[in-house]
């Protein structure tokens, strides 16, 4: 049995991508799977091994000291393929390359792009520095790795067109077509958003426009926080949101189930153009009519599943909630049409298969 070892110094520990999909998918495979990931101790969930990382300790702790830890640790799972999740692995994936093993660098979003929005970094000269100067250092990583893995053919094309694999974020189908409703149907329409609560998805525009709904709705927000001050300026006085705090996957479907409309309502950054969010395919497996930002690549992929609006307008949100709501017609048909989309092209026990033949290539 081939030992495989995936590794996050940034993702929890029951990431939908990093275990859920990818580390269970190879365990049925038959493969031995180690998780180097922030965790509380070790223990085997699903056939996957979980090895432990201490929790950060801040965001430079996480970058340089935690990478430390994880490239000792996944040494010890004495593996044969290395699978890392972050950017600030690439040195830890270069030196597992130089001591022979085989790496893949699954890179999740497009970092040269995220860079650029990253406010923290600087001003906008700062960030186009640190952009180019991270560029560099990926394209001598990517030299090294036997693989690059990502989630949309733009980004398989930017990272490494010879080394790239595309390996799109679609939903696990069968997790979801086992979870239950997570209430009986309420009186007030249910909106509901699931995923990061930043400012750059959204979140303070759909909380304003379900105070401006003419129809008596109530917003599910489910999720960890930007910050508790972002918590309090979207939240705070607003007795149409509930917040379920942040949920495990289990328990994230049956809310979707319960809710009638589900929001994407990102802001049009760079990072965001071309990507294929999760949480849109989880709603369209839910049979729920969505909101979404009105992104060009989104308008095409997502056409017949959605109603598109400017994110950044919470009174053309609330008009497209409105609409929703009173023509039921137009739900029911953009729902039914984002699930048979769903069950038709985008499943992850679908997607999967192209994860385990890279796994066998890689293992010979």
């Amino acid at each position: 049995m081939t030992k495989v070892c995936h590794i996050s110094s940034a993702h929890p520990a029951f990431d939908v991508r990093v275990f859920h999909k990818e580390c269970v998918s190879l365990a049925k495979a038959g493969y031995d799977v180690s998780l180097v990931v922030t965790h509380d101790k070790e223990e085997v969930v699903d056939g996957v091994k979980m090895v432990p990382l201490p929790k950060s300790k801040g965001r430079l702790h996480r970058m340089f000291i935690k990478t430390h830890f994880a490239f000792y640790r996944s040494l010890k799972t004495k593996s044969k393929i290395f699978h890392f999740h972050d950017p600030e692995l690439i040195i830890v994936g270069i030196l597992l390359k130089i001591l022979g093993k085989k790496v893949i660098y699954d890179s999740h979003e497009n970092v040269s792009s995220q860079i650029e929005s990253k406010k923290w970094l600087g001003n906008s000269l700062l960030r186009r520095i640190v952009r180019n100067g991270f560029r560099i250092f990926e394209k001598i990583g990517i030299w090294f790795f036997d693989s690059v893995i990502s989630v949309t053919p733009e980004i398989v094309e930017f990272l490494s067109p010879k080394k790239g694999v595309l390996l799109r974020n679609y939903p696990i189908i069968s997790l979801i077509e086992n979870a239950s409703v997570a209430m009986d149907e309420t009186e007030k329409p249910i909106l509901i958003y699931v995923g990061g609560l930043t400012k750059i998805r959204g979140i303070k525009e759909i909380c304003e426009a379900v105070k401006l709904t003419k129809n008596q709705t109530e917003l599910w927000l489910a999720g960890p926080w930007e910050s508790p001050d972002f918590e309090a300026e979207c939240i705070s006085q607003n007795d149409r949101v509930k917040y379920w705090g942040t949920k495990p996957l289990a328990e994230v479907y049956p809310l979707i189930k319960s809710a009638d409309i589900g929001f994407v309502t990102l802001y049009p950054e760079k990072n965001y153009l071309n990507s294929l969010p999760i949480k849109a395919f989880e709603y369209m497996a839910c049979s729920k009519p969505m909101i979404m930002s009105n992104i060009l690549y989104w308008e095409t992929i997502f056409n017949g599943s959605a109603l598109f609006v400017n994110p950044k307008s919470p009174n053309e949100i609330a008009e497209k909630i409105d609409e929703l709501i009173d023509i039921e017609s137009l739900s029911q048909q953009l729902g039914s049409h984002g699930k048979v989309e769903v069950d038709t092209k985008y499943s992850w026990e679908s997607e999967s298969k192209k994860l385990v033949n890279l796994y066998h290539s890689l293992s010979k």
